[in-house]
């Protein structure tokens, strides 16, 4: 019996999670008779796959899940009407100078074109909760049957945690907070199907049942087709880092016990995390600084009205603040000119780094110049950018400090110390006003706490 290596398995339910990044639901496509066959055939292997779920997680679905069929036109269609909605363009202008600033997105990126490209071409099949049903997208060519059954495992584990918790509840409740939140929210849901995509896995090779070989050759494929996301934009890559470390984060930070299928398990905490949502990707790639009560370690909180009292002047607002976080940050402190693949992605420790370990907090603050913040905001007028770091130690500040002033976008830009565990970086002011900005933090520095607790960044 042929069996795939730990590391390839992984390899294989990355790149199926890489295939099936949520999306929403859309019209009916083909011709009505093919697309009637289709649908009875993948109802029938649904049906089959579903009692399978229910058995590695060790729950039942309370009601039958509705099974619907896309194409890839319809696919780009709705999400070009999703994002706007969620992004419209004053939300996409802020979000394109915050990314450029930092270094996320190059120069000639423009963030809604390459969101939209990476989506379609990686939409295989989705779960949409407001609608309760589970989406298959027909572009033309048959997935191997085994292949088909991972991916609807992943997508109805999907079907099966909205029965059991309010999935679209959740993720409106946790969406368009900040990019980080968006990630840590990303990695609960997503690391749950992942965990039983990788159960299912395992069990499929150790049943003798299916042709392993089909894997092994779709792996080879995954690989080659994955460069499209390994060669975007290094902001774009997250969306797979959320499959790998949410799963981790469910497991406790211990993978064996997906491997060893204690479902029940991760469906526990899946729901613990639901109705306790991590606060950052910190949470995520740490799992004890979530889940260990005594090690319980929330991110630094800046007060935002405060800080835009000491960055506002006449004529200039603050129209979007936002926050990072150690995700975010590790790709910032990597060399931009590191190429990756999929088995380099496979742990949550391949997400974070030296440089963006210690994270305690950062807020990110876009001003633009106008005759008000609602005009400076449409006009994006004379863009400059605030971003206050903190950290745990001295030691993880200097880190990040000099990996970020290595690896950080060419340009107008001055990190400044602020105490012994924050840092301040200053994008597109001219000397004079970045050292007076400088000085303005560190006489009158913003309130900030941590836990509800009063922090700063001078350590004793």
């Amino acid at each position: 019996m042929k069996r795939l290596p730990l590391a390839l398995t992984l390899a294989v339910a990355v790149g199926i999670a890489a295939w099936v990044i949520a999306a929403a639901p859309v019209a009916e496509a083909g011709a009505p008779g093919e697309a009637a066959a289709e649908s009875a055939r993948l109802a029938q292997v649904a049906e089959e796959v579903a009692k399978e779920v229910e058995a590695l997680r060790g729950w039942k679905f309370k009601k039958p899940i509705d099974k619907r069929f896309a194409s890839p036109a319809d696919v780009r269609s709705y999400l070009n009407g999703q994002v706007t909605e969620h992004c419209p363009p004053e939300r996409e202008k802020a979000m394109e100078a915050f990314l450029r600033m930092v270094g996320l997105l190059p120069p000639d990126c423009q963030f809604k074109a390459a969101l939209l490209d990476l989506m379609e071409e990686q939409v295989g099949g989705y779960y949409e909760p407001k609608a309760g049903a589970l989406y298959l997208v027909n572009r033309g060519q048959p997935l191997p049957p085994l292949v088909e059954r991972v991916m609807l495992a992943h997508e109805l584990t999907h079907a099966l945690d909205d029965q059991y918790v309010d999935l679209g509840g959740f993720m409106d409740s946790m969406a368009g907070k900040t990019e980080d939140m968006d990630l840590a929210a990303m990695s609960v849901i997503e690391g749950s199907a992942t965990a039983l995509m990788m159960r299912y896995m395992v069990r499929a090779q150790l049943s003798g049942q299916h042709d392993v070989g089909e894997l092994q050759q779709y792996a080879a494929q995954e690989m080659e087709r994955s460069q499209k996301l390994t060669k975007a934009p290094r902001y774009f890559t997250v969306l797979l880092g959320a499959y790998v470390c949410g799963m981790e984060f469910l497991a406790r930070g211990n993978l064996l016990a997906v491997m060893a299928g204690k479902g029940g398990m991760i469906g526990k905490n899946f729901q613990a995390a639901v109705k306790d949502p991590p606060q950052s990707t910190e949470q995520i790639l740490h799992p004890e600084k979530y889940w260990d009560e005594a090690a319980r370690d929330a991110p630094v909180v800046l007060d935002d009205d405060a800080v835009k009292r000491l960055l506002e002047t006449k004529g200039r607002w603050v129209i979007h603040t936002n926050t990072v976080g150690e995700m975010l940050c590790a790709i910032l402190t990597n060399p931009p000119g590191v190429k990756r693949n999929l088995m380099s992605m496979e742990t949550a420790s391949a997400w974070t780094n030296d440089g963006a370990a210690g994270w305690g907090g950062d807020r990110f603050y876009l001003l633009a110049s106008g005759p008000d913040a609602k005009a400076a905001a449409a006009n994006l007028h004379q863009p400059r950018g605030v971003w206050v770091t903190l950290w745990d130690s001295e030691g993880d500040r200097d880190e990040f400090l000099e990996t970020y002033g290595r690896h950080a976008p060419s340009g107008s830009r001055l990190l400044v110390p602020l105490g012994n565990l924050g840092a301040v970086a200053l994008f597109g002011f001219d000397e004079v006003e970045s050292k007076a900005l400088g000085e303005r933090f560190t006489t009158s520095p913003p309130t900030m706490t941590r836990a509800g607790k009063p922090w700063s960044p001078w350590a004793l």
